[in-house]
């Protein structure tokens, strides 16, 4: 029986670092004693502000000689920090399967990008993973982690895909988008919409860049935003576009769908799956040219209206996303824990 529930805060802070906080809480909720592990590289680096809310709820940091290696706790770390987990012999393991290209287990390789910039990118962190294989080896036998060794929570239909690839047993609990927007509630209101094509600038892409640099469109980015200035952003624009990697399940596909925004992707990684619950027609082939993707874009912005009806399913798998979250995570605390 599982008491204290420790879960790791490597100092990433996006979408995936936000959904291990709020999983602590949601813990805390239920009963558990949870604590963050402190393990930022740089502890001048707090999070953001908006993640005072997780901090008023209770959560607090601790050390990592503050954990007991004893089976009546839990040390839960996302698919970036399964290495953490060598230290334990006895506490239970879990694994928060956030994304699968971040995964400390294998190499990185950002396949939104040019073959050049992806190479130099990547190749500092590779390094670093490489030389970080060669330790686990020599310290413990193992290249990475175990999974088997592991529960195993799985955050998206593609990284479900990818741990069934691995032979894995996993157990789904797939994250609904930001409190915050579902406090404000679903807009599908297509009055007062304007030509916006709306992108995520933390998302390097070949294509993107492109079609920037050609600057046929009202592209704007969504940067530097209150969660508030978010939603109204969302509800005065036609589209979203995101070229980028889609290492997980992504939260902005979700957030600008939610508030009645249509969605263009590349059929990548997990937005190839039903993570991104589009007609297929809205995901275009990597090898898209600038000149098409802007015939595409061009077309979505003219027929808004009609085409806005396409993305009700991926709405409605939206709005229903926290009941069933709260559904997976009972089924874990009862099963697992």
């Amino acid at each position: 029986m599982i008491s204290n529930i420790y879960i790791l805060d490597g100092g990433a802070y996006s979408g995936g670092g936000e959904a291990m906080f709020q999983l602590g809480c949601d813990f805390l909720q239920r009963g558990y004693a949870v604590s963050l592990i402190d393990a930022r590289k740089d502890t001048s680096v707090k999070p953001p502000a908006k993640f005072n809310k997780y901090f008023e709820r209770g959560l607090r940091y601790c050390s990592v000689s503050d954990i007991a290696d004893i089976p009546s706790n839990a040390v839960l770390v996302p698919d970036s920090g399964t290495e953490f987990l060598f230290r334990f012999k006895r506490a239970k393991k879990i694994i928060y399967w956030l994304s699968y290209e971040f995964y400390d287990g294998k190499l990185m390789w950002n396949s939104a990008e040019s073959w050049i910039s992806s190479f130099l990118n990547s190749f500092q962190m590779n390094w670093m993973r490489l030389l970080h294989f060669s330790r686990n080896i020599l310290r413990f036998g193992r290249l990475h982690f175990p999974l088997t060794d592991a529960v195993n929570l799985s955050g998206s239909c593609y990284t479900s895909e990818k741990l069934e690839k691995m032979k894995v047993s996993y157990v789904p609990l797939v994250h609904p988008i930001g409190v915050d927007f579902l406090d404000a509630g679903m807009y599908d209101s297509k009055e007062g919409r304007q030509n916006i094509v709306l992108y995520n600038p933390a998302k390097p892409s070949r294509l993107t860049k492109k079609l920037l640099e050609r600057n046929r469109f009202q592209y704007t980015p969504i940067q530097s935003l209150t969660v508030d200035q978010m939603i109204v952003l969302f509800r005065q624009s036609k589209l979203y576009i995101d070229f980028g990697n889609f290492p997980g399940p992504e939260r902005l596909p979700k957030e600008t769908v939610f508030n009645g925004v249509n969605v263009l992707v590349w059929a990548m990684h997990a937005a190839k799956t039903d993570d991104v619950l589009i007609p297929e027609r809205y995901k275009l082939s990597t090898r898209t040219t600038p000149q098409e993707a802007e015939r595409m874009i061009g077309h979505m912005l003219d027929n808004y209206s009609e085409e806005n009806k396409d993305f009700d399913a991926f709405r409605e798998m939206v709005q229903n996303m926290q009941a069933n979250y709260e559904r997976q995570l009972d089924h874990i605390c009862a099963s697992y824990l």
